[in-house]
């Protein structure tokens, strides 16, 4: 049996003739040639982490931190965390964040070592929730694992332990048949 050749696939915006522009909207651009600014003087404008830290480095910007970075709201995400079983929302990479902005943006933050100090608190106690949790597994979790609104760092720390436990029931049901 014989397969048909393959046809490549067209551009998504083909050239016109004669030069022309080709007609529709422009294939995204990666990340690496993507246009930022304007930049003046006293302007906000929004740019990705990696290159807020990158103008701050070279002292030519000021960072405005997340709304979620504000002692009062850390304070009530420590207090929900506590008191409810689910994992309250935070960007996936919260501590990540902001470890970088109390590392490099100090001066842009208000109380920088007291807002490092309740992400960390954060960062434990959602850390002794999810060993918590995974103490409590037993024959029931087969149902499954409601693991909503873990950040990144959390997902990294409990997946040796997911990809074990996985092993070991796939041998011992490979081995009852």
């Amino acid at each position: 049996m014989s397969l048909p050749p393959k046809t490549p696939h067209p551009a998504p915006n083909p050239p016109r003739p004669g030069g022309a522009p080709p007609i529709g909207p422009a294939p995204p651009r990666p990340w690496w040639r993507a246009q930022y600014g304007p930049f003046r003087p006293q302007m906000r404008t929004s740019v990705p982490l990696w290159l807020a830290m990158l103008l701050k480095k070279q002292g030519k910007c000021s960072v405005v931190p997340p709304r979620w970075l504000d002692a009062a709201t850390l304070r009530s995400v420590i207090e929900a965390e506590r008191l409810e079983d689910v994992f309250q929302g935070l960007p996936h990479h919260y501590i990540e964040i902001a470890t970088d902005l109390c590392k490099h943006a100090r001066e842009d933050l208000e109380d920088w070592n007291a807002l490092y100090d309740l992400v960390d608190t954060i960062r434990s106690v959602r850390h002794n929730k999810i060993q918590a949790g995974l103490r409590a597994l037993d024959e029931n979790a087969l149902k499954g694992v409601k693991l909503t609104n873990l950040s990144a760092m959390e997902v990294s720390v409990i997946r040796p332990f997911m990809s074990n436990a996985l092993d070991n029931f796939l041998e011992g049901t490979a081995g009852a048949e």
